[in-house]
């Protein structure tokens, strides 16, 4: 198997202002994500699937902790954010094994890119609706304390997955 040149790979994506949502706990972990991303997509054929690797593992406790979030401030649309994160671990994982047991560097290295054009969708429609709910119930990911609780009107339904609360009409 020839080595890819990564001298002359670039990453699909890099860190930039635009990926900011103005939560600390949430712009570092998306930051090292990015950076770990663009790490493994030009890493040498040689070391990619250990970059994979850690890339995986950083992104299994990114996802755990968004969860928890959205699990402490009972986060309407969380089920659909956390049912993403879980898929996108499945095919990470899936990729990996290919790499592993099938030799699909290739593979992993394709993957690397696509995932790069997901998160920079994600972050900015998903995380950024969580980061704004996060703000506006004054939620704190350290001590994992909501200092200011919002309440739905009495008898509204949770918002379904990707339709926002004002949208959703009261069920007769």
């Amino acid at each position: 198997m020839t080595d890819t040149n990564t001298l002359d790979l670039q990453p699909t994506l890099t860190w930039s202002d635009d990926l900011i949502l103005n939560m600390d706990k949430m712009d570092q972990t998306h930051l090292e994500f990015v950076e770990l991303l663009a790490a493994t997509e030009t890493a040498p054929d040689d070391q990619i699937l250990q970059k994979f690797i850690e890339l995986i593992a950083h992104t299994e406790e990114h996802f755990a902790g968004e969860n928890q979030w959205m699990q402490d401030v009972d986060f309407g649309p969380g089920g659909c954010h956390s049912d993403e994160h879980d898929m996108i671990l499945k095919v990470m994982r899936e990729a990996l094994r290919r790499g592993q047991v099938d030799g699909k560097l290739g593979l992993v290295r394709q993957l690397t890119g696509e995932l790069a054009v997901w998160f920079d969708g994600h972050a900015k429609s998903m995380d950024a609706v969580l980061a704004m709910f996060l703000k506006e119930v004054q939620y704190d990911p350290t001590t994992r304390i909501v200092h200011k609780p919002q309440v739905l009107p009495e008898g509204a339904p949770p918002p379904e997955c990707g339709v926002p609360l004002d949208e959703v009409s009261p069920s007769v």
